[in-house]
């Protein structure tokens, strides 16, 4: 199948490239970075450095690439910084996916898979996450999140478009063969930062809020390796099969850690302590949120390789102790 991955540069994009290829599909990518696109792509993928939302540029993609399929996972992903500047992400997680979806239908391509994430649940009473729960984003990037998965719905109700929404907890973690660009920029979040600490880039490892409603009154969260994560995208692929179909799935490891947790796993595999700096809560950023897999398991034939946070952080050590070494 013809499949473009809009957001490609990324982490999460660059693999799902890789991994769809080696599984035959004929692959191009699109994205607004085009150096790291070179570094993070390989030379013989048709790549396009455009945005999602210019229509003329997707038309023109899918048009020369002769595109079947969307997989879309770009898009701004910060909660707090959706918070102090909401207007970019309703412009970029928003706007430009009514363009992208408008555009995806004027050019008769049918099937699109939107990559989303947990934060469409905002503050959850009962946990895990399931399928049932009830979506009431308490963020700018989960309302964004929200309004295009309710889009996709109305156009398949409208148009007959065919979709999969397969929302994401924290993707982490790093292949056997990582690219280099993405060893040394981390990126964001609790994983990324523990190992700047380890690695001495940084004095002490933040923790936001000591009074959440959790087992220690740090926030609780789920983590998936990004080669499980990518491995349900490709699962799904099959199952958008029948014109007018919608779907979703939860994607994680189905297990619950709370900052304090991933601190003290982080402590003991990489034989170190860490210091840490404890301070208010982030607006938007909810106590708990971690998911029920059995759907992703039992309809995608699917599980995570990388089942335990342990064996997430092992995936990384070998990097962090080359790294070490050179230092």
């Amino acid at each position: 199948m013809s499949i473009l991955v809009i957001g490609a540069a990324g982490f999460v994009g660059s693999h799902l490239v890789k991994r769809l290829g080696a599984l035959g599909h004929r692959v191009c990518g699109m994205d607004i970075d085009n150096m790291r696109a070179k570094q993070v792509l390989a030379s013989n993928i048709p790549f396009y450095c455009n945005d999602f939302g210019a229509q003329s540029s997707l038309q023109n993609v899918f048009r020369q690439e002769n595109v079947e399929m969307v997989i879309q996972c770009a898009g701004k992903s910060i909660v707090e910084n959706s918070v102090t500047d909401p207007m970019s992400y309703y412009t970029n997680n928003a706007l430009c996916n009514i363009f992208l979806l408008d555009t995806l239908l004027k050019s008769h391509i049918t099937k699109i898979i939107y990559v989303s994430s947990a934060t469409v649940f905002g503050e959850v009473e009962k946990m895990p996450i399931s399928q049932q729960t009830i979506r009431n984003p308490i963020s700018p990037l989960g309302n964004a999140q929200l309004f295009v998965e309710n889009m996709l719905e109305s156009l398949r109700i409208s148009h007959g478009l065919t979709y999969a929404i397969v929302r994401a907890s924290n993707i982490t973690g790093m292949g056997e063969v990582e690219n280099e660009y993405f060893i040394q920029n981390l990126g964001t979040g609790l994983i990324p930062n523990l190992l700047r600490y380890i690695l001495g880039q940084t004095d002490a490892v933040n923790i936001f809020g000591t009074s959440h409603d959790s087992i220690d009154l740090t926030a609780e969260r789920d983590y998936i390796h990004v080669d499980d994560f990518c491995n349900a995208c490709a699962n799904v692929i099959p199952k958008l099969s029948v014109r007018g179909e919608g779907m979703a799935y939860n994607v994680g490891s189905g297990k619950k850690y709370s900052v304090r947790e991933v601190i003290t796993t982080a402590e003991q595999l990489f034989g170190l302590t860490i210091k840490t700096a404890e301070g208010p809560s982030r607006i938007g950023d909810p106590s708990r949120l971690y998911f029920d897999t059995n759907r992703a398991r039992s309809e995608l034939d699917w599980y995570p390789k990388y089942d335990s946070l342990e064996l997430i952080l092992k995936t990384m050590l070998p990097y962090y102790l080359a790294r070490r070494q050179n230092r």
